[in-house]
C-alpha cells in the first residue's frame, strides 16, 4: 500500500466565486454520493428577491442541515450580507461532524471572517488535529491570511485545475466508478 501524501489540506483558489462555489458542491456531492463520509459546507446561490445580489445557503454535508446564512438588509446595504450567528450555527456543525471522524472536510470558502481571525477557523483546526483531509475554497484576496493560517501545511491549485481530482484519488477519496463532476470524469483505483 503506498504511503499517504503528507500535506492534507488543499486550498482551492479562486477569483470567481460562483465558479468555485460550484465546484466544491459537486465535488462534496459526488463524493457523499459515493459512499465517503463527508463533513463540510457548500454554498448554492440564488438571486430571487435582488437579481443584483445573491441569497447564501450552505448544506453541512454531514448532516445534511441547510442554513440560510445572508442576512436581507434592505435594497440600500452595502458590504457583506452574511449572518455572522449562521456561520457560528455552521461551525458548531462541522465540529460535531468532526467528531465522528469523517473520510475528507470539504469547506466552500476561508471568507472575510476567517480571514479576519474567526468563523471556521476552529473547524479546520480541529480536522488538522484529526487528520481529516481538508478541501478549502480561497479567495484570492484572502490567500495571505489563508497562508499565515495555514503555513507549509497546504497544497494550493486554481478552480480550473486538474490538480483537485489528482489531490483525492492520491488520498483515495474517489468513488469507485466513473462519475461526470464538473466536466471532469472521475475514477477511483480498485482497493487491492
Amino acid at each position: 500500500m503506498p504511503a499517504q501524501p503528507s500535506l492534507s489540506i488543499l486550498a482551492v483558489v479562486y477569483t470567481d466565486g460562483l465558479a468555485a462555489d460550484k465546484l466544491l458542491a459537486a465535488w462534496g456531492y459526488a463524493l457523499r454520493t459515493a459512499g465517503l463520509s463527508v463533513a463540510g459546507l457548500v454554498q448554492f446561490n440564488s438571486f430571487e428577491r435582488d437579481p443584483g445580489k445573491c441569497d447564501m445557503a450552505v448544506e453541512e454535508l454531514f448532516s445534511g442541515t441547510v442554513l440560510q446564512v445572508s442576512e436581507d438588509r434592505g435594497k440600500e446595504a452595502r458590504g457583506c450580507r452574511l449572518d455572522r450567528s449562521k456561520l457560528t450555527e455552521a461551525a458548531g456543525l462541522l465540529l460535531a461532524a468532526l467528531e465522528e471522524k469523517p473520510d475528507i472536510l470539504v469547506v466552500n470558502k476561508f471568507g472575510k471572517v476567517e480571514a479576519e481571525g474567526e468563523g471556521l477557523r476552529d473547524a479546520l483546526a480541529k480536522a488538522v488535529e484529526l487528520e481529516v483531509p481538508i478541501v478549502v475554497g480561497v479567495p484570492f484576496r484572502n490567500l495571505d491570511q489563508w497562508r499565515a493560517f495555514v503555513g507549509d501545511m497546504a497544497e494550493e491549485c486554481s478552480v480550473d485545475s486538474a490538480q483537485l481530482q489528482r489531490w483525492l484519488l492520491a488520498r483515495g477519496l474517489l468513488p469507485g466508478y466513473q462519475r461526470q463532476v464538473s466536466g471532469t470524469t472521475t475514477n477511483r483505483l480498485a482497493n487491492h
